[in-house]
């Protein structure tokens, strides 16, 4: 899974990024980019190794992109050009919006302000690409090519919702429509996440509840559908920095639950629609991220082709059964170890193990 951070100058964005990679974790940049690759903490895939005696353990992961900062007004190819290699393959975007130190008499509206200066900004970005592809439609339809008139539509179609507005996410698209459209990794055309970056005082998230300050914020989150996380990334980079006990103690003091990236991954896996299913033996466990409703033959496509292309069947075992039993072999015994067939929709928690010739 990856996700790329999106923020207007002074938001705070690159203060969440180092949040969400952790400040143990190594991150690369790339030229205007930070990149943090972290590993998804489950106690399943310990729990299931120690069943499987795995001599490796191997996690799930989340990248995270730390962009360069969206300046307003200044959306063109070149910029939309530059993030593709990036970006291009992102599952989603999170937006930061500066939501501390807000002299405004009314922070809320200054909030959803820059939400909606954010997206326009995202927005002039697809436009650029979509408007350069379409003066070449244009051009090649000119001359005769007759088989460019369906995708000089659908880019028309497009940029027409963009400049009413609209997200690309939002439009009705068909199978083959939507498969044209994601060639050109256009930024409004994926789920995004809202990050506001609360000061201190409000970093045990009341500022986003009913009659706080930022209700205004949160009002036209739920008018563009969009999910919103609230923390205080300076704070909490602050807090890492600390050792267990500290950190324990100053997290208790500010009234924060968890650190903010363990909520962060749960709102992508809800926004992604995602789950986990885990693969053991005694070489490996290891977990892996599917969409929700994915069949048993996509999850081995996922482990490895040569799966996919001799699909036999799966033996599931869901790991609370295992934990419950304690071993595969009771687990067999009582009846909670199934051999699917290829149709068999994915659970969160699936163990497989994936019967396959080739």
């Amino acid at each position: 899974m990856k996700v790329g951070l999106f923020g207007l100058p002074q938001s705070g964005k690159t203060a969440a990024f180092r949040v969400l990679a952790g400040r143990r974790e190594l991150h690369d940049t790339h030229g205007d980019a930070q990149v943090a690759v972290v590993k998804l903490p489950d106690e399943r895939l310990d729990f299931v190794a120690d069943v499987f005696g795995s001599r490796k353990r191997t996690s799930a992961e989340i990248t995270f992109v730390d962009t360069a900062a969206l300046h307003q007004g200044h959306a063109d190819t070149k910029r939309a050009e530059s993030l593709t290699p990036l970006l291009g393959d992102a599952d989603a975007f999170a937006l930061v919006l500066r939501c501390f130190d807000l002299s405004d008499d009314a922070p809320g509206e200054a909030a959803a302000s820059e939400l909606d200066s954010l997206l326009l900004e995202l927005a002039l970005t697809d436009l650029a690409i979509l408007e350069r592809r379409l003066e070449r439609l244009d051009k090649d339809l000119r001359h005769g090519k007759k088989e460019v008139a369906e995708e000089l539509g659908l880019l028309q179609r497009c940029a027409a919702h963009l400049e009413a507005g609209g997200l690309l996410s939002r439009l009705r698209l068909t199978e083959e429509e939507d498969k044209l459209l994601r060639g050109f990794a256009l930024l409004t055309q994926k789920p995004l996440l809202v990050v506001a970056n609360v000061g201190e005082d409000d970093a045990g998230g009341g500022a986003l509840a009913e009659g706080e300050r930022l209700e205004a914020l949160a009002g036209r989150c739920r008018e563009l559908d969009l999910p919103v996380l609230a923390f205080s990334a300076e704070l909490e980079a602050e807090i890492l920095e600390l050792e267990g006990e500290e950190q324990a103690a100053f997290l208790a003091d500010y009234g924060i639950a968890e650190f903010a990236r363990e909520a962060f991954v749960r709102a992508a896996f809800g926004l992604l629609g995602l789950v986990t299913f885990l693969t053991a033996n005694e070489a490996e466990a290891r977990a892996w991220n599917i969409r929700r409703g994915s069949t048993a033959l996509e999850a081995a496509g996922k482990v490895h082709t040569d799966m996919a292309r001799g699909f036999i069947r799966a033996e599931v075992i869901a790991c609370e059964d295992l934990r419950q039993a304690g071993s595969i072999a009771e687990c067999r015994h009582r009846g909670t170890a199934r051999l699917e067939g290829k149709e068999y929709p994915v659970k969160d928690g699936d163990i497989l193990q994936i019967r396959f010739s080739v």
